[in-house]
């Protein structure tokens, strides 16, 4: 998109501060909505071709709601990441119980620390956080916190941690929002948790029962 914009020259002014161009005027060329991997991409790109771009994302949290998300997505904070490295410290019970078999004593008990390998992973998508933010610094891209939402085709208004609200004018829209694990609604649900708690859980529970067979049950 950005390429077309400045290759048919369509690439509009940057409004005034007050954010109220006319006709062709505007805060920024591409404002995009949610800062995951599409979102990120998106607006690094069209920075790239020379386009002023503004990118809105919820404040940090492991488990996203609806004013809870952070930077890099679902993959990177609640998915792919956190997964990999709760799955890569449980593979090491299996390599201890093999090294016996060749020639590693091990004696004693092997202490599992759960708490330990939970923070280490939340120290990890933390950082993920902070380098995604200075990714889209680097690009020239700005940053806004908070909950976007489409006014009409050219407007898109925030709404900030503190409850108060920008309206920020753009040539483009890019939602980016990806989507967030839901309860199905049948009797008990309140019992249940989503794709999201499980990599969050305080203590490692004995036993799980997973509902569903979709990407999402992977990262359990």
């Amino acid at each position: 998109m950005a390429r077309k914009m400045l290759k048919d020259g369509e690439a509009p002014a940057v409004a005034d501060a007050d954010g109220g161009g006319g006709e062709g005027s505007y805060d920024y060329d591409l404002f995009v909505i949610g800062a995951g991997s599409g979102g990120v991409r998106g607006s690094r790109t069209a920075a790239g071709f020379g386009a002023k771009v503004a990118i809105c994302e919820l404040p940090f949290h492991p488990i996203s709601s609806e004013w809870l998300g952070g930077h890099g997505g679902t993959c990177v904070i609640r998915g792919c990441v956190p997964k990999k490295i709760l799955v890569y410290g449980a593979s090491f019970r299996g390599e201890f119980d093999d090294a016996k078999q060749f020639g590693w004593e091990i004696n004693g008990d092997i202490n599992y620390n759960w708490k330990k390998l939970l923070e280490n992973k939340t120290q990890e998508i933390v950082r993920l956080n902070g380098v995604y933010k200075r990714i889209l610094g680097g690009s020239g891209v700005t940053m806004i916190e908070g909950a976007g939402s489409i006014v009409d085709a050219h407007t898109v208004e925030v709404t900030q941690p503190d409850g108060s609200k920008q309206r920020h004018t753009t040539k483009h829209i890019l939602i980016a929002t990806g989507s967030r694990a839901t309860l199905v609604d049948i009797p008990g649900k309140e019992l249940a948790i989503t794709s999201d708690e499980a990599l969050s859980l305080e203590e490692l529970p004995k036993r799980a029962v997973i509902l569903g067979g979709g990407y999402g049950s992977r990262f359990i």
